[in-house]
């Protein structure tokens, strides 16, 4: 009896310790929202596991072989990769690139800079725009147009003023390095141009009230204050020649001057296909753009100096006198040289029926661009494809980065740090390596390969790319809008009982709403001309804009390339301005109008 008792009561502790758990076990499931894994699952999924793929393949070659896949690890790929000539050339050629261009765009950019904002050189506002233009203009369309002007039979080699030297010359190591450096020189000119606008100018009016002359005021004093942002700037340049892969497909493509993203390209899509190969060259490419993201990060620990305080004065503006003008004029010449020459060529060439007949009237027709409009043929298919897909992908990415960047708002716990890390690491993440690794993912992993959607050559695969591409930017973008919201507007709402979804529409959305336009144009233009992904996932029922261009310049229909991308930039670009007037003029308003109203009860919210 006493042991049935003994029994009993246990049964009866272990009954409620049994209530006990399932209480804690609903209490714990409870407390953790379904919303934010679903969240952090799709971020892996869009943006960790190609990475991971890509990785993996470079030490198991036989991983996703489709006949006898085999996990066995093997150095082969590595020993073959380098012992090869052809990427040991790529490598070199790469880092010799990025080197050189990193030096001579931060140099140029440096000095545009300084122009613009602390001269008083002629049209100053109209010459402070270009880089954001130079900048906004995809790659590939520049270095397309720079090989209209300077093949041989091109537009400035008719004329008489290029030697066949000059020319040989240009389609090598110096005309890359040209080219790339009026490309990439308003990164320097973003750089440099905002430490100059925080140095102030109390340093060197102390320095000239001590009779020290201006050009000891730089080398002593500014210099060494704006040395982080020009190492900054270096390094950033640096990376972005090593990711770039609109100059590698086309002008350096055309010089045989071989770089590592093409090389992942060529590996990964020409017959027979060497994923093995193409790993390596991703993992050495990664391993390059990380070890320059680590520097960086380094750099900024070591050397931040802090110049903006309250009593920090407007740095003063420099009269050059008759000097401006020449100075004006070589702002005009660079910004000719990067942004009107290379446009007008594509638009010359556009309204052209050969590019050996030059600039003649009898060589003008409208053929090009009329065909490239017309209703069913593959220009017109290509451009309305791209604008569907940009706008999908900017509408999903922008909803997608607004969730999210609430969502990591509110969290303390150790998954705000991690997605956050893999957000700003995977912005410097290549195209051209995503797009590799989404080819792994969807065509050769079991369980995803046969995937209705996303399906490898399918549009749908593509734009998932696009929004992997663009979302750690539209997070960038929007959490910086939504950290300097008070948490006391959520904090309010939430008291009167307004629920997560409401508080994002009715508070958070309208107080960023400027935020997330900026992040939508951003990713719908980026996705307009976004060439590398583009390349790689190219769909069955037809290519967008990018690859489609590429195609018909090198396969002698430059006339109607050219046509296909005046078009494109025009629409995209006319677009673009249109919806941001719409929204500095209207949405702003509504902004402001929005954040005068903190409480939920006079935002006119009811609880949910």
């Amino acid at each position: 009896m006493a042991h049935e008792q003994q029994l009993g009561a246990t049964g009866i502790v272990r009954g409620s310790s049994d209530k006990q758990m399932v209480a804690f076990v609903r209490s714990a499931i409870g407390r953790v929202s379904v919303l934010p894994l679903i969240i952090y699952a799709v971020f892996a999924m869009l943006l960790g596991l190609p990475l991971l793929l890509v990785l993996v393949q470079a030490v198991m070659p036989g991983l996703f072989d489709v006949n006898a896949p085999d996990m066995a690890l093997s150095l082969g790929p590595l020993e073959k990769a380098f012992g090869s000539s052809r990427v040991g050339n790529a490598v070199v050629n790469s880092l010799e690139l990025a080197a050189t261009t990193a030096f001579t765009a931060t140099l140029l950019g440096g000095a545009f800079a300084l122009l613009a904002r602390r001269c008083n050189i002629p049209a100053r506002r109209f010459i402070s725009a270009v880089p954001w233009l130079v900048f906004l203009t995809p790659s590939y369309l520049k270095a397309l147009a720079w090989v209209l002007l300077i093949s041989p039979g091109g537009y400035l080699a008719q004329w008489g003023i290029l030697s066949t030297q000059f020319i040989h010359t240009f389609f090598a190591l110096p005309g890359l390095v040209f080219v790339q450096t009026l490309n990439l020189f308003p990164l320097a000119t973003f750089v440099i141009g905002a430490a100059l606008a925080g140095l102030g100018g109390e340093y060197e009016d102390a320095a000239r009230m001590a009779g020290v002359r201006p050009l000891r005021i730089w080398l002593h004093i500014n210099g060494p204050l704006l040395m982080p942002a020009i190492a900054l700037s270096l390094i950033t340049i640096f990376a972005e020649v090593l990711s770039d892969f609109g100059m590698a497909s086309t002008i350096a493509r055309v010089s045989n001057f071989g770089v590592l993203t093409y090389g992942i390209y060529a590996a990964a899509s020409d017959y027979p296909v060497d994923f093995p190969m193409a790993g390596v060259q991703a993992l050495i490419l990664l391993l390059l753009v990380v070890g320059v993201a680590m520097v960086d990060r380094l750099l900024r620990r070591r050397a931040d100096p802090r110049l903006i305080s309250g009593r920090s004065k407007n740095g003063r503006t420099y009269d050059l006198g008759l000097w401006r003008w020449p100075a004006a004029i070589a702002a005009l010449v660079i910004s000719s040289l990067a942004l009107f020459l290379p446009v007008a060529a594509i638009a010359a060439r556009a309204f052209s029926r050969t590019l050996g007949a030059g600039l003649t009237f009898g060589n003008f027709t409208a053929a090009n661009v009329l065909t490239a409009l017309s209703f069913g043929t593959d220009t017109d298919g290509a451009l309305l494809r791209s604008l569907a897909y940009a706008g999908i992908a900017a509408v999903i990415t922008c909803g997608g980065a607004l969730i999210l960047a609430a969502e990591l708002d509110r969290s303390r716990g150790i998954l705000r740090p991690l997605v956050l890390g893999l957000s700003l690491g995977a912005v410097a993440i290549p195209g051209i390596v995503l797009g590799f690794g989404y080819i792994l993912m969807w065509n050769r992993l079991p369980g995803l390969r046969n995937w209705p959607f996303p399906h490898y050559g399918d549009a749908s695969l593509m734009v998932t790319g696009y929004i992997a591409a663009a979302l750690p930017y539209c997070l960038v973008i929007i959490m910086g809008a939504i950290g300097q919201l008070s948490p006391s507007l959520g904090e309010a709402a939430k008291l009167h009982g307004v629920g997560a979804t409401r508080r994002l529409l009715r508070i958070t959305l309208p107080l960023v709403l400027l935020s997330v336009v900026t992040a939508f144009l951003f990713t719908f233009i980026r996705t307009m001309f976004e060439l590398p992904i583009s390349q790689m996932l190219v769909p069955v029922n037809g290519p967008p804009v990018p690859p489609m261009v590429t195609h018909l310049f090198s396969h002698d229909q430059d006339g109607l390339g050219s046509a296909l991308s005046l078009l494109s930039m025009l629409v995209a670009g006319g677009g673009a301005g249109i919806i941001w007037l719409f929204a500095k003029r209207f949405v702003t308003r509504r902004g402001v109008a929005s954040a005068v109203m903190p409480t939920p009860a006079s935002s006119g919210i009811s609880s949910s």
